[in-house]
């Protein structure tokens, strides 16, 4: 049984108790990211993840953060997306103090250290060069900017290096002061622990000072961008994503959106991965998602191809888009992806880290949580109609984008070949 309690300072507080395990996850996920950024300051959410494992009171080093939690061999890492940033602890339940300690001093003491922060700086430009010069993480930056235009859901998670090298440490203090606040954080810990232990150790550690109510992200704009980028690399694989805008997370269609991206291309056997690549040749990889914020989102069809059948894969791509919108899906290929879903969705529970961040990451953002049973009861609902009607309602020319990285130089081609298909 999952537990949800709000402390009388707005700290909300998760357990998910799992007898199958001996470990324990502890996560700390806080109400922020990208989105929630200005320009001058783009990069800060993640400069800041890096930042709080410089030290705080109780461990006032790098050393000695890493040194808590290998002495008792844990894994403690962070991540910074665009509408929330968590910091997790993974260990022995029979350590479990540890991650609230740590974590919290982490959180709440952080010293901000400028040497320490110029120091970061070069680290954090070398990891943006790091994506910049792989082909798929290049091309998941500049599709987002495609989709989203210059507005914060459109920018680089880490910044361009321009506002990196000029962040100083009273900007990370005031973020920290609008951002990091009891009303803006969940503690949400999955594994070998009660609920009372959480409540326990999270009133023990986290006392907050920062009381603050959370600031709200700037609503998503629909800005005019072009419908194509093309990025050239001399690479041996064309690497592209085709897009479309679709609702925000809580939108009704969701389910039956799940249902529909496993059946174009979310496993092994779905429609994509069978013809492009299975008997075509044409891809190594070939998958279909969808990520939804608050109120919008993207449904996204990725691949990468043999750079001489570009055209050809892009085709088959269509083609398949266009099955999904003119015939409903056989019932049976339906209820094969349900169960496929709920099978996945077993194996996913078996791990504490990704329990605690299933039931914190949708609370933070959502201010609710779902259960494994209600999702699954969400997608047991899902029709024929449904999968039709969410096609094409998804699968429309106006809102659809095109990018790609890869050793093509005449866009022209491209275009003719996108805008003809789609």
């Amino acid at each position: 049984m999952v537990h949800k309690e709000t402390l009388q300072n707005g700290l909300r507080v998760i357990t998910a108790p799992m007898k199958s395990t001996k470990a324990v996850t502890v996560m700390a996920y806080v109400g922020t990211g990208s989105r929630y950024e200005k320009k001058q300051h783009n990069g800060i959410s993640h400069i800041m993840e890096h930042m709080f494992f410089k030290g705080g009171k109780r461990f006032p080093d790098a050393q000695s953060v890493s040194m808590a939690i290998d002495r008792v061999g844990g894994i403690c890492n962070a991540f910074t997306a665009e509408e929330k940033v968590a910091y997790y602890v993974k260990l022995s339940g029979n350590q479990k103090e540890i991650a609230y300690d740590l974590l919290s001093d982490m959180l709440l003491n952080a010293q901000f250290d400028p040497m320490e922060l110029n120091r970061e700086r070069g680290v954090i430009v070398e990891e943006i060069r790091m994506y910049n010069d792989d082909p798929m993480s290049r091309l998941a930056i500049d599709f987002q900017s495609l989709c989203f235009g210059d507005q914060p859901l459109g920018w680089d998670i880490a910044g361009p290096e321009k506002v990196i090298k000029r962040i100083h440490r009273n900007n990370l203090i005031h973020y920290l002061d609008d951002h990091y606040s009891s009303r803006n954080t969940v503690i949400s810990a999955a594994g070998n622990i009660t609920h009372k232990e959480n409540m326990k150790l999270v009133n023990r550690f986290f006392q907050f000072k920062n009381t603050k109510k959370p600031g709200k992200p700037k609503p998503f704009r629909s800005i005019r961008t072009p419908k194509i980028r093309l990025n050239y690399r001399k690479t041996e694989q064309s690497h592209f994503v085709l897009g479309f805008m679709i609702e925000g997370e809580n939108h009704r269609y969701q389910p039956a959106l799940k249902v529909l991206s496993h059946i174009l291309g979310g496993t092994m056997s779905s429609r994509l991965f069978m013809n492009l690549r299975e008997k075509k040749g044409l891809a190594y990889y070939v998958r279909a998602d969808r990520t939804a914020y608050q109120d919008v989102g993207v449904f996204r069809i990725s691949a990468g191809v043999n750079v001489d059948k570009t055209d050809q894969a892009i085709r088959g791509v269509f083609d398949e888009i266009h099955r999904l919108c003119s015939e409903k899906v056989p019932e049976a290929e339906i209820d094969l992806t349900k169960q496929n879903i709920k099978g996945l969705t077993d194996l996913f529970l078996e791990d504490s880290m990704r329990v605690a961040s299933l039931y914190g990451g949708r609370e933070i953002v959502c201010h609710s949580i779902k259960t494994p049973k209600e999702y699954m009861e969400e997608i047991d609902r899902v029709t024929q109609k449904d999968v039709l009607n969410v096609a094409q309602k998804v699968f429309q020319p106006k809102t659809m984008k095109f990018a790609m990285v890869g050793p093509m130089k005449d866009k022209s081609r491209l275009e003719k070949v996108v805008r003809l298909l789609g």
